[in-house]
């Protein structure tokens, strides 16, 4: 009986430390910068907004880039840049001390849902809506000699969307997780893994009944 007290209290003791406010509508990301006290987050609404994690107050104006909504973001692994991922397609790389997008890389053609950074912070990794997983080379700004792009197209073996995407610790390794089509009126939904290099199909892991994110 007190154990169940006890854990009702715990419960009940649960509540948010912070609220930031200033976003006029959905939230899709956040991320926190280094050092706990401040975090970025996107919104439909087209912005990047930056917050002081104590005072609960957005820090300097909104960052825009064309207004389109932002759906994904993911900041540095040194923690001086964002990459966001945009309903226009875009993957932009913005500066966290300007406030403004120092690259755009294009190529999707439909939203981006998902961006991650390599351990290293020499590439991204993004998925798009229009079924592809894209590689960017974050000096140079152009995409990675063997992008993984146009794979992902196929209803029987690859993402119908793409809603995440991640590397492997060492970036070998790719893994996406998707929504892939309709069979029998059914949601199919797989977890793809690939090799960073080739682009090549390793596993497919299966069991879930919704769209991944």
């Amino acid at each position: 009986m007190s154990s169940t007290a006890t854990q009702k209290k715990e419960t009940s003791a649960t509540t948010h430390r912070q609220k930031f406010e200033g976003h006029t509508n959905w939230v899709w990301g956040a991320t926190h910068l280094p050092g706990g006290q401040r975090i970025i987050t996107c919104s439909a609404d087209g912005s990047l907004r930056l917050w002081n994690m104590k005072s609960g107050k957005q820090i300097g104006e909104d960052w825009r880039d064309e207004g389109s909504s932002v759906w994904s973001i993911a900041s540095s692994p040194d923690g001086k840049k964002v990459v966001s991922g945009s309903n226009d397609g875009a993957v932009r790389l913005w500066d966290i001390d300007t406030c403004k997008v120092v690259k755009k890389w294009t190529g999707h053609t439909k939203a981006v849902e998902s961006v991650c950074w390599s351990r290293d912070g020499r590439r991204v990794l993004s998925g798009s809506q229009d079924g592809t997983a894209r590689q960017w080379e974050v000096e140079s700004g152009e995409t990675m000699p063997e992008p993984i792009e146009n794979i992902l197209t196929s209803i029987e073996t690859g993402h119908e969307e793409v809603y995440a995407v991640v590397y492997s610790p060492d970036t070998t390794l790719i893994a996406t997780g998707g929504w892939d089509g309709l069979l029998a009126d059914s949601a199919e939904c797989s977890i793809k893994i690939w090799d960073a290099k080739t682009g090549k199909l390793v596993a497919t892991l299966e069991g879930h009944t919704e769209s991944l994110t």
